[in-house]
């Protein structure tokens, strides 16, 4: 029989010792001061950070230490490692360090007579309608929410959303690379397709094969992820090799204008062009190949309490998303 203190130590420590954890006097700053050691690599880089005593941080640091029960760092010099049980005790303290900044902002809000805040992640501008729409409903309902609306790419908003810095994500995911710390729902699919200026010579002619485009210009969207998968082989399947882009670029503002001189192709979301569609700007050429998709998700962090403001934001989403398709984001 394994005796109090045998065995793998994490197990013992974290998972079959509850009481442990539950009689452990854990102050937020502790675990802050940690936080600043093990992003920073040093307890003097830490302590510079949050303007404190160098003394001050390792002796914190050795309290939290005592009171879990384990080495969290390992002293080398100047420099400090995180050992195995820091990694571990790494997303619980992100957690209660993103947490307990929500906790103090919506005690903040109530103090002031608001009904909360909402802080998003959008994704490239695929989502930027739906996100639009969902907000401007969520602001009749709710006149006294406070919003923050933050753009950028999916991968890179995640570290954001688990530090706790942005509440919920809308976004296309571009790589099936599932976090087990994100909770994802799919709004739906976003559908890519081929887009021309209304002048260009292919504009108007119906249904066409991918081997009609091949002579044409291409403009490609820099990293536009999985989907690229997707296209290569419906070109593959054609018997064609799909055209090199003649320019790459992450800007839509340039884009739509290169597109507009009735000059190149490209391969992009549908609902990014939506306005220029409507207003006849840019035309979809229709090709004869299998659809090119690509999920519409919102994610959440699956440790976290979910906020009523999230959850309201989220059915506003379900309300305003076209054409949804509710499933899981597998």
């Amino acid at each position: 029989m394994t005796q109090e203190g045998e065995g793998d130590p994490t197990t013992n420590y974290l998972f079959q010792q509850p009481l442990v954890v539950y009689r452990c006097e854990m102050e937020s700053r502790q675990v802050r001061h940690f936080l600043a050691a093990y992003d920073m690599g040093s307890f003097a880089s830490a302590a510079q950070a949050l303007g404190l005593s160098q003394q001050a941080i390792s002796k914190s640091i050795l309290r939290l230490e005592a009171q879990l029960g384990v080495r969290l760092f390992e002293r080398d010099g100047r420099r400090v490692r995180p050992t195995a049980y820091a990694e571990l005790f790494l997303p619980h303290a992100r957690t209660i360090a993103a947490e307990t900044d929500r906790f103090r902002a919506d005690l903040g809000d109530m103090l002031g007579g608001r009904q909360g805040r909402l802080r998003i992640g959008v994704g490239p501008s695929a989502a930027a309608d739906v996100v639009a729409d969902a907000v401007r409903m969520l602001t009749v309902e709710r006149p006294d929410v406070r919003l923050s609306v933050m753009a950028g790419i999916y991968e890179m908003m995640v570290s954001d959303l688990l530090l706790g810095k942005l509440d919920v994500i809308v976004a296309v995911r571009q790589v099936d690379r599932p976090d087990p710390l994100i909770r994802e729902e799919a709004l739906g699919d976003i559908h890519y397709v081929v887009l021309a200026g209304a002048e260009h010579p292919l504009a108007g002619r119906g249904r066409l094969s991918l081997t009609d485009l091949s002579g044409a210009k291409w403009l490609a969207g820099a990293n536009i992820g999985a989907v690229e998968q997707a296209i290569e082989a419906s070109f593959r399947a054609a018997g064609v090799p799909r055209p090199r882009p003649e320019i790459e670029t992450t800007s839509v503002i340039f884009t739509v204008a290169m597109l507009d001189a009735g000059m190149h192709l490209a391969i992009l979301p549908e609902m990014l062009m939506a306005r220029d569609l409507r207003a006849g700007r840019i035309v979809k050429i229709d090709v004869d190949a299998e659809p090119w998709t690509r999920p519409l998700i919102v994610a959440t962090r699956v440790r976290a309490p979910k906020p009523p403001i999230v959850d309201a934001f989220m059915s506003s989403l379900e309300r305003v998303m076209p054409g949804r398709d509710k499933r899981p984001a597998g």
